[in-house]
């Protein structure tokens, strides 16, 4: 029987695994029983569908989001008990033939394989060796009219449910993208046409060779049956000049160092090799006889450049560290180049490979956007390969104006006057029981009015819109063009003049909108305040944000009672507190730019502090301040 797990159910319908299980625990679909169908086996643990019962149960609930779950279920159904590198064998069978499985004998499985791997270097004694079942036979060629193609097949494999049951976990797209920028920077300094690519024990370099255009050449027979499926041309011997790109991923710091010496040290002249492994052996600190172990493999001097990779790029551990050397036969680099790429915001692919060519060439006649030099005795001796933080020098002096300008606009701010805030107050002659009210009492007596903001897309934004969204804090500045807005929104509410808009979560805040005529995105919605609230929309918006609860929802919140004239002078006065604490904000913020462009201009080498002050009367008083000062 074919049988699908949760996992592949997941898959199948091209959901989260946590929506499946929602399923199960809700039969009733548009007010209709229909409950998830009951597993038929249970293997390890691990409960087991009918493949049948499932399709069905997809089509007739119309759940998922794959309306080709029907042709995709083949691809899923993995019989049991069957290894995922015996599918992978007979998948290449396949592709090598050009035959249907299903039917054929062990003979004539041979036969096939004799005649397309003559010399076996990759798939003869596999198929001699391998039993399958006709189950596994009938599988292989329902995955294959299920996918796009043996590519394609082989791809699915990669990532269903063999895969998983051997619990491994491969590099990001992240990772893989930034090994294929680097292996291509080292084929441009050989020469492309004549780089051939060699390969051990790491399928994520065959989608490098695929991107590069590349050939390869391994001893690894299961990598060769992989290339073989994808259609990337193998060779038996290497060419002139050879890439060889070497996943250390996974081995402990020993093992890796004893591996990394052996790929270094045995590097023929011109010849280059990329080696990704951890970076607790490649780049970061040793001591004792691991620190002595990688002296020894570095005094080869082939390496030229080592890079520390930011944490995240390896799925089985996220938490870890990656790091990566390129060495080339015969550099005598003394003296190679470093980065440590988890330092950086953003990385941009091009500039690292031109990094890396440059390194390659061992050119002086650059500069690195990333990497900087590093004296190789140092790090024999003691020391990281790679010391934390280390990026490329930058050159000084630069562009002066600009470090000038930002020095000039940040000082026109701070150096305008901020004007005192005094607020007059006297002792009042009533002394009245103070007064709150709740806003859900307001709202139950029609003192306000509580209208709902509208779901908005902000790809409906127009840069000449004249139809603003708020809360512009919470939704960014955007603004919807008229027509739009009545024609893709014409029952959402705009706001009038003083209106408080106001969002609960994730901490109650509010804004008055002074002018009127917006559109308030969801979650947030509008407060409008009637004339017998006896509060203002200022005070209504300081209270929501100054005094509230987070987690508290709005019928909770309570504003003071007091009367019309008080309530008139102290928005008054809140306003003008405000627009104090605006300006104050405003002088702060162009505190700290100024703080930051003194700092990156001074050590540009673009400013000095050591300057005398032009303006007459300047020196004066700066002198008189001193002499105070004493």
């Amino acid at each position: 029987m074919h049988t699908l797990t949760l996992q592949d159910v997941a898959d199948l319908a091209k959901v989260r695994r946590a929506v499946v299980s929602m399923w199960r625990k809700r039969p009733m679909v548009r007010g209709v029983s229909m409950p998830f169908p009951d597993p038929v086996e249970t293997v390890d643990g691990v409960a087991r569908f009918a493949r049948a019962d499932v399709v069905d149960w997809l089509a007739r609930t119309g759940r998922g989001n794959n309306p080709e779950h029907i042709d995709d279920a083949p691809a899923l159904s993995v019989p049991e008990s069957v290894a995922l590198e015996d599918v992978v064998t007979l998948l290449c069978w396949h592709v090598l033939t050009g035959e249907d499985l299903a039917g054929t004998s062990l003979t004539e499985r041979i036969h096939g394989a004799d005649e397309f791997d003559p010399d076996d270097e990759f798939l003869a004694t596999e198929i001699r060796e391998l039993r399958a079942a006709d189950a596994v036979l009938s599988y292989v060629d329902d995955l294959v009219e299920a996918t796009l193609g043996a590519r394609d097949a082989l791809a699915r494999l990669e990532s269903g449910r063999l895969k998983r049951v051997m619990g491994l976990r491969d590099l990001t797209a992240e990772a893989t993208e930034l090994l294929r920028c680097i292996i291509e920077a080292a084929a441009v300094h050989l020469g492309q046409d004549q780089v051939v690519l060699g390969v051990d024990g790491s399928a994520v370099a065959l989608d490098v060779a695929e991107a590069c255009g590349l050939e390869i050449t391994s001893e690894d027979r299961p990598l060769r049956r992989r290339a073989v499926i994808r259609g990337i041309s193998v060779r038996e011997y290497p060419g002139q000049k050879r890439v060889s790109a070497v996943s250390l991923v996974g081995l402990d710091p020993a093992a890796a160092l004893d591996r990394a010496d052996e790929i270094v040290v045995g590097l023929r002249a011109g010849d280059v090799a990329i080696l990704l492994g951890p970076a607790a052996a490649l780049s970061d600190e040793l001591a004792g006889t691991l620190q002595n172990r990688r002296a020894r493999t570095l005094r080869v001097e082939n390496l030229v450049v080592a890079m520390r990779l930011p944490r995240g790029l390896w799925r089985e551990a996220h938490r870890q560290s990656l790091a990566v050397w390129v060495c080339i036969g015969g550099a005598r680099a003394q003296q190679p180049w470093v980065a440590d790429l988890a330092a950086i915001d953003q990385i941009e692919l091009t500039d690292l490979a031109a990094d890396v060519a440059g390194a390659l060439a061992q050119s002086e006649k650059r500069a690195f956007r990333y990497s900087r030099r590093i004296g190789l005795s140092t790090v024999l001796a003691r020391g990281p390969v790679v010391p934390r933080g280390v990026r490329a020098m930058r050159l000084g002096g630069g562009d002066a104006a600009t470090h000038v300008d930002r020095v000039h606009h940040a000082t026109l701010v701070t150096t305008a006057p901020l004007t005192p805030l005094d607020v007059l107050v006297e002792p009042s002659q009533t002394n009245l029981q103070l007064q709150r009210r709740s806003l859900g009492e307001l709202h139950a007596h029609n003192h306000l009015v509580v209208k709902r903001g509208r779901r908005i897309n902000p790809a409906d934004a127009s840069p000449d819109g004249t139809v603003r969204v708020m809360p512009t804090e919470r939704f960014g500045a955007i603004a919807l063009d008229p027509f739009d807005a009545e024609l893709k929104y014409p029952r959402a509410t705009r706001t009038e003049p003083g209106d408080v808009i106001f969002v609960e979560k994730p901490r109650p805040r509010a804004w008055v909108d002074p002018a009127g005529g917006a559109m308030v995105a969801s979650p947030a919605r509008i407060l409008r305040l009637r004339e017998s609230a006896e509060v203002g929309p200022t005070l209504l918006a300081t209270v929501i944000n100054e005094t509230t609860t987070p987690g508290s929802e709005w019928p909770m919140w309570s504003v003071p009672v007091m009367s019309r004239d008080e309530v008139r002078r102290l928005e008054t006065a809140l306003l003008a507190v405000e627009e104090y604490e605006r300006e104050a904000l405003r002088r702060a913020t162009a505190a700290r730019d100024l703080k930051t462009a003194l700092i990156d201009g001074v050590a540009a080498g673009a400013l000095t502090l050591d300057a005398q002050p032009t303006t007459p009367g300047v020196a004066v008083a700066i002198d008189t301040r001193t002499r105070k000062g004493r």
